[in-house]
């Protein structure tokens, strides 16, 4: 019987298990999991912050139990890999303060992702938004304080903001960028949402924060001194490599390097999920994004290969989504910003429109700015911000881009008219036509 061991249990890590599951009856599937949280869901942290569910166990899609008793799934909850050594295929763990030795035939490794940190003199009132585990330990620290500072103003540190603002919190957000999600979208994209945002929140933009002191209550930027309750450091995360540092080719970050069957440097080896890198098709260089849905298709395709059916991830494209209050701000592919330093030329279009006919009730103002390839009219990449209908139109512009469209083909997309959600002329459409037409 050949024994399959996957580290991590997050979305990549039980994708892979529950597929090895299926395609290989006969493999024995063994998962190890520092936490006693599974395939668990990340991104809705901020949510159970603001206080819009109190279960904890919503953050997993399903209990371990589950994957235990349904699927068969050797699962080891609080365990932590003490050791592992590649070449000769064995891992050491620790679960409940007792060591054990592990062999195995294949490795996945889907160890996810860790937060990036400022230099602080403590962690007792100094915090991070990053695992579900230690969700429910956060909002009872953080329901406790008025006044917290949120370092960071990209998605995660946008997202905290707002829940911990929705709590009638006194929240100072500081960002060495100038505008609020500027790895995200363009500034000129910014100002749709930005005023809203410095209405509500202490915005402190252009700060670069140089310390965290008095145990999280004293942060010093390049620009003056904040006194808070406590402070929460949202400035993104890196790959969760430090295991195979040395046993493994890196790349983007400290990702594990892996080709198109998430196999990695070793033969046998596999990666996806945060850890892994990836590829991206608009730029054909290597990329790192640390998603969900990313992760989740990694893992399948592990899984197959390891089963022996050939699978190929084919690449990334960047398709991110976030919103503060009722505004969604979501991009695909590159900023007008990103293709100018990756030496395209471009041009671009930047469009207003309403979402409904003009005589539907309840219409809502979106923008929608698209970026393409001067030469060619290939399609780079777009920005939307808007109440509604944001979502759907990333992910046609998510596939128009992977297939490698134009603006010609975006142009004479045949989109669906409904009145009550959507006008005859698209705002893609439109977007596309200013581009197609020169108008």
């Amino acid at each position: 019987m050949q024994r399959v061991l996957i580290i991590g249990g997050g979305a990549a890590g039980m994708s892979a298990a529950s597929w090895i599951r299926r395609l290989s009856p006969d493999m024995k599937v063994t998962v190890l999991e520092s936490t006693q949280m599974v395939s668990h869901a990340p991104c809705g942290v901020p949510y159970f912050l603001e206080g819009l569910f109190d279960d904890p166990n919503l953050f997993m899609t399903y209990e371990p139990s589950f994957f235990i008793e349904k699927r068969g799934i050797d699962l080891r909850i609080n365990t932590r890999v003490k050791e592992l050594n590649i070449k000769d295929r064995h891992v050491t763990v620790e679960i409940k303060d007792k060591v054990e030795s592990i062999d195995y035939d294949y490795l996945i490794l889907a160890t996810g992702s860790v937060p990036i940190t400022v230099k602080n003199d403590g962690t007792e009132r100094v915090y991070f938004v990053h695992h579900p585990a230690h969700a429910s330990e956060l909002r009872k620290a953080l329901w406790s304080l008025n006044k917290i500072a949120v370092i960071g103003g990209g998605i995660l540190g946008i997202e905290t903001a707002e829940a911990l603002s929705v709590k009638g919190k006194k929240v100072v957000l500081i960002h060495r960028g100038k505008y609020p999600l500027n790895r995200m979208v363009d500034e000129d994209i910014s100002s749709f949402f930005l005023p809203k945002m410095i209405s509500e929140i202490d915005l402190r933009l252009g700060e670069a924060v140089l310390e965290v002191r008095d145990k999280g209550r004293l942060v010093i930027t390049d620009k003056g001194e904040y006194k808070v309750d406590g402070t929460v450091i949202a400035i993104g995360v890196r790959p969760n490599s430090d295991l195979v540092k040395g046993q493994l080719k890196l790349g983007v970050y400290d990702s594990i390097v892996t080709n198109e069957k998430m196999e990695t440097s070793e033969k046998g080896v596999f990666a996806a999920g945060d850890v892994a890198q990836s590829f991206n098709l608009i730029t054909k260089q290597s990329d790192w994004v640390p998603y969900a849905p990313v992760a989740n298709k990694m893992g399948f395709v592990a899984a197959f290969n390891v089963s022996g059916i050939e699978k190929k991830f084919p690449g990334v494209v960047g398709t991110m989504i976030t919103k503060y209050r009722e505004t969604l701000v979501g991009k695909v592919g590159l900023t007008s910003a990103e293709a100018t330093r990756y030496n395209f030329k471009i041009k671009e279009a930047l469009v207003k429109h309403k979402t409904r006919a003009r005589y539907y009730p309840g219409s809502k103002d979106i923008w929608v700015k698209l970026i393409a390839n001067e030469k060619d009219s290939r399609i780079l990449g777009v920005e939307i911000v808007g109440q509604e209908e944001v979502l759907g139109r990333l992910d046609v512009l998510a596939e128009a881009i992977m297939k490698g469209a134009t603006v010609e083909d975006l142009f004479f997309m045949e989109n669906a008219y409904l009145p009550a959600v959507a006008r005859v002329w698209d705002p893609l459409v439109l977007a596309a036509r200013k581009i197609y037409a020169g108008d």
